[in-house]
């Protein structure tokens, strides 16, 4: 691009030059609307970001490039109008991780929400609980049929048991009940007895909470100091406590295993779990398995340290180690009680595969080799029968289905059809089971867009083709089943959404808001008698679906 002498001697601008922020900036916002709009869903969505995220870093390159060439313009301004721009706008608004889609997300800084708009998330649930007050009596977490336990519920499989749900929401839309701000994390609600626990990041505190169902009220608080930061996945804990004989045993992201009881949350007993050991990039995600008299978390061996201490049981009624297992590095799955071969056993989903241990001795019984892109395993296996599990991981990774057999005391695991690596990316949210008088059918999130598969062969049914934005497809939300229903919460914008689980179509039958704040929800859902319980890392309701 060339420059002219003007009549007075001075370097005039060539059209060119004037014209190639506009250029480059409509180039971009083509190549943005291309990528943003393409309908093939099988290329993975964390690729079509890294595109547009690579397609904005370039333009604002070519962008600088340009100003410090042009006529007249001292570099030196150049320089400390950009960077001043840049510290300028962080001074207002902080990084807040990524989107399941590996999209960046930015939030006000709490000093701006608190000094202009109405107050941060800690500052909003602070006034908020000292508004309410707390609950009346202590909290009675004896559990009875149609609660929800444990971590995607009793059985940890994400299906609800004689839910008597309303189909048309025209006509009998979801009621809300309540709705209240809550602390940070990914943890979901547990339920017995009319209360609900969860664990929060409350400033630098994890926090178990138990609540009242009925009204949201807190009943009890037990927090201790710690707060774990990750750039990408946010801040806060991640796993989802457990309810069990009146007691709630909670997992926190740095390690700490504590034992609540029930009543008013006072500490029985803590295990620091990591104390010999180091954490995994996205923290501690198992939530905690009781069976029996023990209590099992998968804390992982990341060090030498804690070689053959990966897979954990501690006596759940005093703390002590009962047992302990394993050499792999945990993954970002829960502990799975199963029985195969007429053995009861732990399914743990590690960072490198399958494998059943030994309920009793934590024994590894046998393994199923399954690498995923840095051991990012997050979706529970589901248990098809006495000797057939299914497994699935995203990341152009996808699902398998292997057969666990016994002889002579030989344990072997063997594959019996692996999907393409399109099919079944399970990323964060587990997938549910269906059995028909036809078939037997998967239904999960691959990718972020509801896929109903085949458990025969693998093979896709039918997959929901809608881009996850509002009033469209689900993105990395959280699902359940109920019946003859998928309910579903949508991570980006927070709808409650529910589809007919048929192998037949993909048929979506009604779709509310249900979550206001927070630019996320990937907390899995609770349901009981009725009632489903949602929140992310800033807000908490409940809604009734029974159209009653």
């Amino acid at each position: 691009m060339s420059t002219d002498e003007s009549p007075t001697g001075h370097r005039s601008i060539g059209t060119g030059r004037l014209l190639f922020p506009f250029i480059v900036i409509g180039l971009a916002a083509a190549v943005l609307v291309v990528v943003h709009t393409w309908r093939n869903t099988e290329i993975d969505s964390s690729k079509r970001s890294m595109i547009k995220m690579v397609t904005a870093l370039f333009t604002g390159v070519l962008l600088l490039l340009w100003a410090l060439r042009m006529p007249g313009w001292k570099k030196r301004y150049v320089w400390l109008v950009f960077i001043g721009a840049i510290a300028l706008t962080f001074v207002f608004v902080r990084y807040d991780g990524m989107k399941g889609n590996f999209l960046p997300t930015f939030v006000a800084r709490d000093w701006v929400l608190d000094t202009f708009l109405g107050g941060s998330p800690d500052s909003l649930l602070e006034r908020h609980r000292e508004a309410q007050g707390r609950a009346e009596g202590e909290a009675d977490l004896t559990e009875k049929p149609g609660d929800w336990p444990a971590f995607r519920g009793p059985n940890r499989d994400g299906i609800v048991t004689d839910a008597k749900l309303a189909r048309d929401w025209k006509k009998n839309p979801p009621r809300e009940v309540w709705r209240q701000p809550i602390g940070g994390g990914w943890s979901a609600f547990v339920v017995a007895n009319g209360f609900l626990v969860t664990i929060e990041q409350r400033r630098d505190k994890e926090v178990v909470a138990c609540y009242e169902a009925a009204t949201g009220k807190e009943v009890w608080t037990t927090g201790w100091n710690s707060r774990f930061s990750e750039a990408m996945g946010g801040d806060g804990p991640r796993a989802t406590p457990a309810i069990a004989g009146g007691d709630v045993f909670a997992f926190g992201a740095n390690g700490r295993l504590v034992c609540l009881d029930g009543n008013d949350g006072h500490e029985k007993w803590a295990v620091e779990t990591l104390a010999d050991n180091a954490n995994v990039k996205w923290a501690m995600s198992g939530s905690p398995l009781v069976v029996d008299k023990l209590v099992i978390v998968n804390p992982g061996a990341q060090t030498d340290a804690a070689a053959g201490k990966a897979v954990r049981a501690y006596d759940r009624a005093t703390g002590a180690e009962v047992w302990a297992a394993g050499n792999q590095q945990t993954g970002y799955c829960s502990p799975q009680l199963a029985a195969l071969a007429g053995k009861k056993q732990v399914l743990i989903f590690d960072a490198v595969g399958l494998a059943g241990h030994d309920l009793a001795t934590g024994a590894e019984l046998w393994r199923f080799s399954y690498p995923t892109y840095m051991g990012i395993n997050v979706a529970q296996p589901i248990v098809l029968d006495d000797s057939n599990i299914v497994f699935a991981a995203g990341y152009n990774v996808g699902g398998a289905r292997i057969k666990v057999a016994e002889s002579g005391g030989k344990w072997t695991a063997t594959e019996v059809w692996r999907t393409k690596n399109t099919v079944m990316r399970w990323k964060f949210a587990s997938g549910v089971r269906r059995k028909e008088a036809d078939g037997d059918y998967a239904y999960g999130l691959n990718d972020g867009f509801l896929e109903c598969v085949d458990l025969k062969n693998g093979r896709a049914v039918w997959k929901d083709e809608n881009r996850p934005k509002e009033g469209e497809g689900i993105g990395h939300g959280q699902i359940l089943l109920a019946d003859d229903l998928i309910v579903a919460v949508t991570e980006e914008s927070g709808e409650l959404v529910l589809v007919e689980a048929s192998p037949k179509a993909f048929s979506e039958l009604g779709r509310i808001k249900a979550v206001t704040r927070g630019n996320k929800t990937w907390n899995n859902l609770a349901m009981a008698n009725g009632r489903i319980y949602i929140r992310n890392g800033e807000e908490m309701v409940c809604y009734d679906l029974t159209g009653q």
